[in-house]
């Protein structure tokens, strides 16, 4: 049972609630650019609004914080934070409750490459060159969709059986 509660459960969202800029401000061949970031560090804005899995090594690596560090930090008028002094990101539990809420970064040319390489999926379901901007949008939202619902069910559905 805790198995399957570890793979469907236990996710966090890291939010900078002063902080709007995330990683879908830059391009998808650039990613972050330093110095563009405002008053924040580049790590701070990668990571803002993204979800992981609460497990080590598959979410950023916090601030190691023991009492030496706090001590230090203290008397030089720093405060910890999770990733660094003053980081004002926190690990939030993962909840997804408006699929509204879900932001897509579809990398720039990703669109054109799904019509150049797989038209004939895209034909097959009946959607045509013609078609391009209604198809796109009906895509991104049943992504959405299909997050969204999936999500939803996997926060719901008992462990060892599926919810009826």
């Amino acid at each position: 049972m805790s198995v399957f509660k570890n793979i469907l459960g236990n996710w966090i969202q890291i939010i900078d609630n002063e902080n709007e800029t995330t990683i879908e401000n830059y391009g998808y061949d650039t990613g972050v650019i330093k110095g563009a970031t405002s008053n924040h560090c580049v790590k701070c804005v990668a990571v803002n609004k993204c979800c992981f899995k609460n497990e080590i090594g598959k979410k950023p690596q916090s601030f190691d914080v023991n009492d030496v560090n706090i001590y230090d930090m203290l008397l030089k008028g720093l405060v910890p934070g999770l990733y660094h002094p003053f980081c004002l990101c926190a690990e939030n539990p993962g909840n997804i409750d408006s699929i509204d809420k879900i932001t897509l970064i579809v990398p720039p040319g990703k669109i054109e490459y799904l019509f150049r390489s797989k038209l004939q999926w895209v034909n097959a379901m009946g959607y045509y060159e013609r078609d391009y901007e209604n198809f796109v949008q009906i895509l991104l939202q049943k992504t959405k969709e299909a997050y969204f619902y999936g999500w939803k069910l996997k926060m719901n559905t008992p462990i060892g059986g599926w919810q009826k």
